[in-house]
């Protein structure tokens, strides 16, 4: 069965209680099956210029036009967020779409951070010759990516079965020589 996601973005104000000036700020609110976060978009407008069934602010003056458009290009990379999430097959939820329209997508996993992040929880747990041995595959590791690939590190998503042939390969020979 294929599951749907609800998705929706919606554009609100919130006026802050100790606001004098009247101002409120423009927030975008998505919702993806049934939960919400709001991101603000650092934009204020005038209660009375702001139409709540259209989520836009009313009016022709040149910052309204402004806001509107700001609004619209807002709304439209959020969308391409979401859309990307689907088509990458990821999990789609508030927080991941929310952090791909802010830039905080997460952090990709590479071979040098994976094996760094292993020795470092392991150096307590074993034994000082299995550390040896762990700390020179690692050696192996950042050897055969400069020498195979040209680069420093690889990320996961990138390892398929012939990167590990071509890593096993590399050993027996590195240990020939």
């Amino acid at each position: 069965m294929k599951s749907r996601n609800t998705f929706g973005i919606h554009f609100v104000l919130r006026i802050p209680k100790q606001q004098k000036n009247g101002m409120a700020t423009v927030y975008a609110r998505i919702t993806v099956n049934g939960r919400r976060s709001e991101i603000s978009l650092k934009k204020k407008v005038a209660p009375k210029e702001w139409d709540d069934a259209k989520g836009r602010a009313k009016g022709k003056r040149e910052e309204i036009v402004k806001l509107n458009s700001h609004i619209e290009r807002v709304r439209t990379l959020i969308a391409d967020g979401y859309h990307e999430l689907v088509q990458q097959r990821k999990t789609v939820t508030v927080d991941a779409v929310k952090s791909l329209f802010l830039g905080e997508a997460e952090e990709t996993m590479t071979v040098r951070m994976l094996v760094d992040y292993h020795n470092r929880e392991t150096v307590h747990k074993l034994a000082h010759g299995t550390m040896k041995n762990y700390h020179t595959t690692q050696r192996y590791i950042e050897k055969f990516l400069k020498e195979k690939y040209r680069r420093n590190d690889i990320a996961l998503s990138e390892l398929n079965y012939r990167f590990i042939m071509d890593f096993e390969g590399y050993l027996g020979l590195a240990k020939q020589l």
